[in-house]
């Protein structure tokens, strides 16, 4: 399906998304986040796909940032100066449909990503940049300050100390330095960005649904208790115990035993 400022497509069980603004260097704006959510959730309800790589149209960005400034005319909503656009925006957040699916999120980093665009890329499941990435988050250039919980993000990812630098500095760093901080987790030579994202993607949906689903579930669970500052309760327990008890006993845990023992790929069906 086509939209005008995001493609998405499916071949198989890996679907893409592509920010779709190259004049304006993939910067975001409400439309591609209510665009994203809307095919998230449906994605997830129709449970075809496996894994969902997003990206940026060209080479230049994955994405510059929040579109601060909308053409005049543009009846699109105008986000308050000195706060947080994106938390301004009324639809269902990116960050929650991307926590909430079932399957992988990979974001494909090539060119700037900074601002939003980062942000975006944090609060997707892994990050694989080209050697060409140039990452940062710059709101102390631009004399706002993030919400709390994008914040947390960046301090699950990096660490603490990272994350003061990364913001109060408002540094543009390199894909290498990035990949030492933790904030992506491999960097390739851009020719060979697309067959490594692609061949990821391929790896993540070959393996069991219900178990990578599961595994993913259990992450988010314990990252966000202790965003909460909570304890694990006894239904977070019970759920992960469900988890792994629906796995045990599917058709893609014989599947697997029986591939094993003959040597061969296991082909799973989710169930």
């Amino acid at each position: 399906m086509t939209d005008a400022v995001l493609l998405v497509e499916q071949q198989g069980h890996i679907a893409t998304m592509t920010i779709n603004r190259p004049e304006k260097r993939n910067a975001l704006n409400p439309e591609i986040h209510a665009g994203m959510v809307a095919h998230i959730d449906r994605m997830s309800e129709e449970g075809e796909v496996r894994c969902l790589v997003i990206r940026g149209q060209g080479d230049l960005a994955f994405s510059a940032g929040d579109d601060l400034l909308r053409a005049p005319g543009d009846p699109g909503p105008q986000p308050t100066p000195g706060k947080d656009p994106m938390s301004q925006w009324p639809h269902r957040k990116t960050r929650q449909a991307i926590f909430d699916a079932p399957f992988p999120v990979v974001a494909m980093i090539q060119g700037y990503c900074v601002g939003g665009g980062l942000a975006l890329a944090t609060e997707c499941d892994l990050r694989i940049s080209a050697d060409t990435g140039k990452l940062g988050i710059p709101p102390s250039k631009l004399g706002i300050i993030y919400d709390h919980d994008r914040i947390q993000v960046f301090v699950d990812i990096v660490g603490p100390a990272f994350a003061k630098e990364l913001f109060c500095t408002g540094r543009t760093i390199s894909a290498e330095r990035a990949l030492a901080m933790g904030l992506v987790n491999e960097v390739v030579p851009v020719a060979d960005l697309e067959s490594t994202v692609y061949g990821l993607a391929k790896e993540l949906a070959n393996n069991a649904p219900l178990s990578v689903r599961g595994h993913k579930a259990i992450v988010n669970t314990l990252v966000q208790r202790r965003f909460d500052g909570a304890a694990l309760t006894e239904a977070d327990f019970e759920s992960m115990r469900a988890a792994q008890r629906v796995a045990r006993d599917s058709v893609d845990a014989a599947e697997g035993r029986q591939a094993f023992a003959e040597k061969r790929r296991p082909v799973f069906v989710g169930r």
